[in-house]
This record gives structure tokens, C-alpha cells and sequence, in this order.
């Protein structure tokens, strides 16, 4: 007969079950966004491109149409995909009202990151073709601050603040539960940092190549929490408590 504390961390433990499909979920997520930079790299140079002037932009979107929507609509799936990644995740360390803050942000992000792409696939479309039909100057204007004011929504509040807190409250309670690596969640906190630094370029500071490395620290943060819940759910029978768990008298 099990010790009652051991049969209750047990109880406490997440299934198998739940670290494969978090693990997988992760894995995913990790490698989902090489899609859209694949496939709108090719296109229209992206994410470079964003910050092109709209006459230089728009005909490569009308040339390029049916990739720029394809690429746009991954990034939209792999977007919405935020929300139920750390869901699952929080699953795995424990419901509190850490995991509950991480789920919030993690709405949050998904939304503004959602409502930021939405312009590439309705309304930006729209203005290139018209512009590539009969050049205007006004229709510049218009996809010039349409895509700024989107990508202040997307970027800055969606990728940037909303996931950064949201990652916040996921690593402080991965570093309070024995289920993930404590040097995991501590990992996080150095992609937070990296979440965080697009805000610096509102400042008027130019980062160049240091926001495509924070955007593959992200990446690489999901890709290695994969593993690690895999590796974990694959140990043998019993394993799955953690490794200080000790039976007290």
C-alpha cells in the first residue's frame, strides 16, 4: 500500500496522457512559425518587409497573392495556437492562479496577434490591388497607416507584452512545480527579456537582427520544453513523480 503523501503527489502529478499531448503541442508550436517565414520569405521578404514604404510593397503583394495568403493564414494558426500551447502547459505544472494569469495573457496576445494579421489577409490585399490598378498616392497613405496601427496592435501588445507576461506567470510556476526543470523556467525569463525588446525601437533605437533572435529564442523555448515532456512521459512506470519526492513518517 502506497504512503499517503506519496499517493498524494501522485494524485497531484499530471497523466502521461497530458505530457505527451503537451509535449507534441509544444514541439508543434516550436516549429510552426518556419512556415510563414518560409513561405512569405520567399514572397515578399518578410518580416523585413513590414517596414518597407506601401509603393514598394504593394505590387509584390498583388504578384504574390496567393503565397501571401497561405503564409498569413499559418501565421494565423500558428497565432491562435498560443492560447491551448499554454494552456496545456499550465496544465502540466499545476492549476493556480499563476497558470490562470499565463491563460489571460496568453487570450490576450492571441487576440491582438489576431486582429494585427487579419489586415493581411482583408483589407491591405484590397489597397495593393486597387493601387497596382491606378496608382494613388492616397492609397499609399492609407496602407502606410493601416499597417503601422495594425502592426503596433500585432507586434507590440500581441508578441511582445501580452506573451511576454503571459510566459512571465508560466515560468514562475514552472519554477514552483516539480514536474518541468527549474532551469527551464529560468530559460523563460531570458525569452521575456527577449519578448520585450521591440518596445525599445518606440524609443527610436534601431535593433536590427537582435528581434529575429528574440523571435528564435521563443521558438526554441517551446521546442525544448517539448522535449523535455516527452522525455518525461516516456520514463518507466512510477517516474512520473518528481525527484525530491520523499516519504515522511
Amino acid at each position: 500500500m502506497n504512503h499517503p503523501i506519496i499517493a498524494a503527489q501522485e494524485q497531484q502529478m499530471p497523466t502521461r496522457r497530458l505530457l505527451v499531448t503537451a509535449g507534441i503541442a509544444s514541439l508543434l508550436f516550436g516549429v510552426l512559425l518556419f512556415v510563414p517565414l518560409i513561405v512569405l520569405g520567399a514572397a515578399i521578404n518578410w518580416p523585413a518587409s513590414l517596414d518597407e514604404p506601401a509603393t514598394s510593397i504593394m505590387p509584390r503583394i498583388v504578384e504574390q497573392a496567393d503565397a501571401v495568403r497561405v503564409g498569413y493564414l499559418v501565421y494565423l494558426v500558428y497565432s491562435v495556437a498560443f492560447l491551448p500551447v499554454v494552456g496545456l502547459v499550465g496544465k502540466v505544472v499545476g492549476g493556480s492562479s499563476l497558470t490562470r494569469l499565463a491563460v489571460l495573457f496568453a487570450a490576450l496576445s492571441t487576440l491582438a496577434r489576431s486582429i494585427g494579421i487579419i489586415r493581411w489577409l482583408t483589407v491591405l490585399p484590397a489597397l495593393a490591388a486597387g493601387y497596382v490598378a491606378t496608382p494613388d498616392d492616397a492609397e499609399a497613405v492609407v496602407f502606410d497607416a493601416i499597417n503601422t496601427f495594425g502592426g503596433a496592435i500585432g507586434e507590440l501588445l500581441g508578441v511582445s507584452a501580452f506573451a511576454a507576461l503571459s510566459l512571465t506567470f508560466l515560468c514562475v510556476a514552472i519554477l514552483r512545480s516539480d514536474t518541468v526543470p527549474a532551469w527551464l523556467g529560468a530559460f523563460g525569463f531570458v525569452v521575456v527579456a527577449a519578448l520585450l525588446l521591440p518596445w525599445l525601437e518606440v524609443f527610436g533605437m534601431d535593433l536590427g537582427a537582435a528581434i529575429s533572435v528574440s523571435s528564435a529564442l521563443v521558438q526554441l523555448w517551446f521546442l525544448v520544453l517539448g522535449t523535455v515532456l516527452l522525455l518525461r512521459a516516456a520514463r518507466p512506470g512510477g517516474s512520473l513523480l518528481p525527484a525530491n519526492s520523499v516519504a515522511r513518517p
